[in-house]
């Protein structure tokens, strides 16, 4: 797992802006990242016409955008590291715009605000989700500036194992326990558990491979509390798992992204795409992977 140390808060000037500073200031106190750039990517349509509207030119729009973030992150971002304040003007897509920006400054991990009822903002980040090459955290309204409890939701995989190094990392930074949403594919057992003995095999052979990947971190069953979750096909996952979290107060929700995100059909990579389709009270952490990352999905 590497360390989190430059972080980016896309910012919008709107209500959402407050609440992604200051979670970004909590989640660096945490982590302890080294750098945070503040970014507000102005789209080059909006600015259509403003000769009609007698708008300043780009270079005043400039400046009195960045005034604004400025005055906005000093007055609620207290952690004492390097800050950039940048503002751009996209000519095409500010998704794109935002995405090269990562890539240039070397983005560890980037917050987005999470509006509710609004279709824009979640098509916007999900383009973010699909093409950065990094960690991808989104922040609903009511983000609580707190960490008592993280639920991770795994498969037993590679890839989950990633997801989970970053789970046991906050969770041991933070002092949150730590839950576990364990979801498998029937499918892929030894054989289908249609009598009382073999779903008795299945679920013991299940609750090994558990044991297995949790080893991998020094820890066991009793240390953690999980939740399997059989895939069903008619289900939403993305519900079910937030569902969990609500049921168990979490604070924060972890997923890995696997997968070409286009295109996943991996349970965590879908799980992520899901997530784009329904409101959210709680932050949710996307982990990429090298599979994962810079795949184009628009």
């Amino acid at each position: 797992m590497n360390p989190i140390k430059n972080i980016l808060a896309c910012l919008d000037l709107t209500y959402i802006d407050p609440i992604v500073t200051e979670y970004t200031d909590f989640l660096v106190g945490i982590t302890g990242a080294e750098k945070v750039y503040f970014l507000h990517v102005i789209q080059e349509y909006d600015l259509s016409g403003k000769g009609g509207r007698d708008l300043p030119e780009d270079e005043e729009i400039y400046e009195l955008i960045y005034k604004k973030i400025k005055k906005e992150v000093h007055s609620r971002f207290k952690q004492q590291i390097p800050v950039g304040i940048e503002t751009q003007i996209a000519t095409e897509d500010a998704a794109t715009a935002i995405i090269d920006f990562i890539a240039e400054t070397k983005i560890d991990l980037t917050l987005i605000g999470r509006k509710t009822g609004t279709y824009r903002e979640a098509l916007y980040g999900h383009k973010i989700l699909s093409g950065a090459d990094c960690d991808i955290m989104f922040i609903p309204e009511k983000s609580t500036h707190n960490i008592k409890k993280i639920l991770c939701a795994i498969d037993g995989s590679k890839d989950a194992e990633v997801a989970f190094a970053h789970a046991v990392n906050l969770s041991e930074k933070s002092g949150a326990a730590l839950i576990s949403y364990f979801l498998y594919d029937t499918t892929e057992t030894y054989f289908p558990a249609t009598t009382q003995s073999s779903a008795s095999i299945h679920q013991e052979r299940l609750h090994e491979k558990y044991d297995k990947f949790l080893k991998k971190f020094n820890r066991s069953p009793e240390d953690i509390i999980c939740h399997f979750r059989e895939l069903a096909p008619s289900e939403n996952q993305a519900d079910k798992v937030y569902e969990t979290a609500l049921d168990e107060n979490a604070d924060m929700i972890i997923v890995g992204a696997t997968g070409d995100l286009g295109t996943s059909t991996t349970l965590l990579g879908n799980i992520a795409l899901n997530f784009n389709n329904i409101e959210i009270k709680t932050p949710l952490l996307l982990i990429k992977n090298e599979r994962s990352k810079r795949f184009l999905w628009f």
